[in-house]
């Protein structure tokens, strides 16, 4: 008698708690759906919000954009420690930049696989609403790559022959500098509190490294960008990011650049490290930068780098 009762327990259990995980997922599916309407009524109201500034965004000039970026450029001192750079204020013309900040997506736009580290990839334009698409393929491909990026290119000229040299010598230098260049993986960033990134160098075939600060009205500027010196080896072996402390190194902190409106921090990848840090409590809710990187082609750095010394080459196996 008693296995039966058990049987039967056992099944009247099992019976009861699928009646419970069936009812628990379509729970879960109803709160999914909801959280998907609300994302899109928040995300159409932001739309219709933003139709206004359509006829701002179509009536920008870029000849005038290039003359302003590269009167912002030529008065800005480049600082050659901790590494080669720049923090150009007052980078964009005014209505440019507000345009920019109000067509950033709204949060909900943001791919959220980390609460703290959200990228909106220039790829996800495609489906961006207008005001989103127009300003930010404008700015990453017109403004950045093809404005911004050659001025910096120029200013940075003897750094990035340096830049090369320290791999390759001299010579490996000034015709490494001298290939085309190009600017890749532009993004907008949304950082919270909670995020931290120690000191690091971005990946080696990147060049250089270029961010532009976007607050919001009365965000704080305590929380850009950190430079630090190393004091150890600093010459990363892989095309990953390299952390120098993981290295031996030591970083120690040079310099902060400060969370500014329509400014902009532009530096040779070398020598040098950077990280940023938003403690959990910090008086700042959302940090949003754009980042891009400028790059060598790629077939045109594999073609020097088969000249060089088989001891030289090997810092770059990896792109070979």
């Amino acid at each position: 008698m008693l296995p039966d009762f058990e049987r039967r327990w056992t099944r009247d259990i099992d019976a009861s708690l699928a009646d419970v995980r069936g009812k628990l997922a379509s729970m879960e599916a109803e709160l999914a759906e909801l959280r998907t309407f609300r994302r899109r009524v928040t995300v159409s109201e932001w739309v219709a919000g933003s139709e206004p500034l359509l006829a701002r965004a179509g009536q920008i000039s870029l000849p005038a954009v290039r003359a302003h970026i590269a009167s912002a450029l030529a008065r800005t001192e480049l600082v050659t420690e901790p590494t080669t750079h720049m923090v150009v204020n007052d980078v964009l013309p005014p209505e440019v930049y507000e345009l920019l900040s109000a067509a950033i997506p709204p949060i909900d736009l943001f791919p959220d696989r980390d609460p703290v580290k959200r990228d909106f990839e220039m790829s996800e334009l495609v489906d961006a609403p207008p005001l989103t698409k127009q300003m930010w393929r404008l700015f990453d491909e017109d403004v950045v790559g093809s404005i911004v990026a050659p001025l910096v290119f120029d200013r940075f000229h003897s750094a990035i022959v340096r830049h090369y040299a320290d791999t390759g010598g001299d010579v490996f230098g000034q015709r490494a500098a001298a290939i085309p260049h190009r600017t890749f993986a532009g993004r907008i960033q949304l950082r919270r509190p909670g995020y931290q990134l120690k000191p690091h160098l971005d990946p080696k075939r990147v060049v250089v490294t270029g961010l532009f600060y976007f607050p919001r009205p009365g965000d704080t500027e305590d929380y850009g960008t950190q430079l630090f010196t190393v004091d150890g080896p600093i010459v990363a072996s892989g095309m990953s990011t390299f952390f120098p402390e993981n290295a031996g190194a030591t970083c120690t902190l040079a310099r902060t650049v400060p969370y500014r409106p329509n400014s902009m921090l532009v530096f040779v990848n070398s020598r040098a490290a950077h990280g940023a840090t938003l403690p959990p409590g910090a008086a700042l809710d959302e940090r949003y930068t754009y980042q891009f990187y400028v790059k060598p082609i790629d077939k045109d750095l594999k073609s020097l780098l088969r000249d060089l010394p088989a001891d030289a080459r090997a810092a770059w196996e990896e792109i070979l």
